[in-house]
C-alpha cells in the first residue's frame, strides 16, 4: 500500500512534497484545468468521484505535476467514502506506472481532450465550478460551504490560470519516464 509494486520505481523523480503550490491547487480544485478542478471539488463535497475522473486527476498529479502517487493516495484516503486501501494503492500505481498492471508510461490523460470526449457540453464542469458564473448551481456553491474557511476561497474569486501548461507537463513526464534507468 505504500511501496511501488514494480522494482526500480523508488528512484523515479516524483516529488513527494505535498505542500507545493501545485499540489495545494490540485487538492483544492484550483489547478486552472476545469475538469480536474470539477472532479476534485466533487470529491471534497460528496466523498465520491467517478472512475474516469479518478484516472484523470491521478494522471494529472503524477504526470503533469510529477508528484508521487502516495500524495494522491493519502488525499483520496482522507476524502473518499468508498476508499479501499488496496484498491486505492493499486489504482494510483496503475495510473502512475509503478503497478503490476500499470498503464504504459506514455499514457498521459489530457484533461481537455477527456472533457471534450466525456463532457462535451460542459455539464459536469458547470455543476462544480462556480467562479465566473452569473448564477452558479447549488452544487458548485456547496463546495465553498464545505471547505475550511482557512482555504480563503470564495465563489466570487476569479477562476485561476493553469498551474501547468498541459503540453509542457506531458512532455516533462514523458522525458522522465523515457530516461528512467530500470
Amino acid at each position: 500500500m505504500d511501496r511501488n509494486w514494480r522494482e526500480g520505481w523508488d528512484q523515479f523523480p516524483w516529488s513527494e512534497n505535498d505542500g507545493t503550490a501545485e499540489v495545494r491547487a490540485w487538492r483544492t480544485g484550483r489547478t486552472g484545468v476545469r475538469l480536474v478542478d470539477a472532479a476534485m471539488r466533487e470529491l471534497y463535497v460528496t466523498g465520491y468521484m467517478h472512475n474516469r475522473a479518478r484516472m484523470i486527476v491521478a494522471s494529472f498529479l503524477t504526470k503533469h505535476l510529477m508528484t508521487h502517487w502516495r500524495v494522491g493516495q493519502r488525499w483520496f484516503g482522507e476524502c473518499l467514502t468508498d476508499w479501499d486501501p488496496a484498491s486505492n494503492a493499486m489504482g494510483w500505481q496503475w495510473t502512475a506506472g509503478s503497478g503490476p498492471d500499470a498503464a504504459p508510461y506514455f499514457r498521459v490523460f489530457n484533461p481537455d481532450v477527456q472533457q471534450k470526449k466525456f463532457d462535451e457540453e460542459g455539464a459536469y464542469v458547470r455543476r462544480w465550478i462556480a467562479e465566473g458564473e452569473e448564477s452558479p448551481p447549488g452544487t458548485a456553491l456547496s463546495y465553498f460551504e464545505a471547505i475550511p474557511e482557512s482555504w480563503g476561497l470564495s465563489p466570487r474569486d476569479a477562476y485561476p490560470g493553469p498551474v501547468v501548461d498541459l503540453a509542457e507537463g506531458r512532455a516533462r513526464a514523458l522525458a522522465a519516464y523515457k530516461s528512467r534507468s530500470f
